[in-house]
């Protein structure tokens, strides 16, 4: 069985999965957005850019990101709107047959029309889709119907439809109206790529807090700016490090009381960058006001940095409140300081839930690649039947 892994936005997570499952001994093709590799390759994408699709591609078997067997396709999309867009998707398409992928899988964040239409567009091979982000998180620069229609439209084109919350099973097949053999819950893997980028340079800096990603309203990285106040009062040493992009980094930035207490990066960051944050931190923030789940937070694991993160979503499925991290009420910046400060002020515990972090993704790393590998059986014997083939 052939796989061919379709992933437009989380590199990340194409490259985890990828990984898995070349180590069960399953042939994987990769379908890549060429901007986001180079994104992802280097902090200054206007070089990568400049090479060519085969020179990036080496770039991610020569840096040890992927084995050679896996076989990397990568794609320059235009802007969404752009008509030209749906004559790439049409050669994706083409590019998957001519393959021989046995099966498509699928990965879809919020609002990615162009995966749900190639999709439909692969009638006549097995699909397995992933849907990252079932329900629209806040603040979405598109509205909620639109991301919940571009993922009914995906989810009706998937022979089986992947959530990777427990609670998102009932909530896709009421959204979407699919039968319950379907929907099929798999647990996020362990971001292992993001470890293969650590030279283990950076020792960790005491009082560290990180906040890592992307500045959307839903991330709540306000209420860790409000907290700040609250965590220095009682750990003067403690500082904030921000890496992130989007529209709310700014208006965030307006709201610091005492700026030698933040350390902020704008932009989108490296692999070896992104290691270079995780290393440094003693614990990893999550204070979101909504989400599904969380690549960041199996980062941390990774890392082996206790997580601060809301009830929200499906993220008390991942964070083992009191073993990995602690939890707290979502928009609360004084229960989100109090446990900040505990976890900076206890070291033997916060090194203990680093420990059990690293333990976890690690049992779990084969598990999720034989689950998926089971989901793609599934999916081929409900296609041919489904055909008649």
């Amino acid at each position: 069985m052939r796989v061919g892994l379709v992933v437009f936005n989380d590199v990340d997570y194409g490259l985890d999965l990828a990984n898995a499952l070349d180590a069960i001994g399953v042939p994987v093709n990769l379908y890549l957005s060429e901007l986001r590799v180079a994104l992802y390759l280097s902090d200054r994408p206007e070089v990568v850019t400049s090479m060519c699709s085969g020179q990036l591609s080496e770039n991610l078997y020569d840096l040890g990101l992927l084995p050679r067997r896996c076989k990397v396709r990568l794609f320059r999309f235009p802007r969404i709107r752009n008509p030209r867009s749906a004559a790439l998707v049409y050669r994706i398409k083409r590019t998957i047959y001519e393959d021989g992928v046995d099966i498509a899988h699928l990965l879809m964040g919020p609002g990615e029309l162009w995966t749900a239409i190639l999709a439909w567009l692969l009638w006549n091979i097995p699909v397995t889709s992933t849907v990252i982000i079932p329900k629209p998180n806040v603040g979405e620069s598109l509205p909620d119907f639109a991301i919940l229609g571009i993922n009914r439209l995906l989810a009706k084109a998937s022979d089986v439809v992947i959530v990777n919350g427990a609670n998102q099973v009932g909530l896709v097949q009421d959204l979407f109206s699919i039968p319950t053999d379907r929907v099929v819950h798999i647990p996020l893997g362990p971001r292992t790529t993001a470890m293969r980028w650590s030279q283990q340079r950076n020792a960790e800096e005491p009082g560290t807090v990180l906040f890592f990603g992307r500045a959307h309203p839903h991330k709540g990285l306000e209420y860790l700016v409000r907290a700040q106040p609250l965590i220095s009062n009682q750990l003067p040493h403690a500082r904030i490090l921000i890496a992130a992009h989007g529209q709310e980094l700014q208006r965030c930035r307006n709201m610091i009381e005492d700026g030698s207490k933040f350390e902020i990066h704008e932009g989108f960051v490296s692999g070896d960058v992104l290691a270079n944050f995780f290393e440094r931190a003693s614990i990893v923030v999550l204070p979101y006001l909504s989400a599904s789940t969380s690549g960041l937070l199996m980062t941390a694991y990774v890392f082996g940095k206790p997580v601060v993160a809301t009830k929200v979503g499906s993220l008390p499925e991942y964070v083992q409140d009191g073993a990995t991290g602690l939890l707290v009420p979502p928009g609360d910046p004084e229960q989100l300081a109090d446990a900040i400060i505990r976890l900076l002020s206890e070291d033997t515990l916060r090194r203990e839930m680093g420990e059990n972090a690293i333990r976890w993704v690690q049992e779990d790393q084969e598990r999720v690649a034989l689950q998926t590998l089971e989901v793609y059986e599934k999916t081929i014997k409900i296609h041919c039947n489904e055909r008649g083939t």
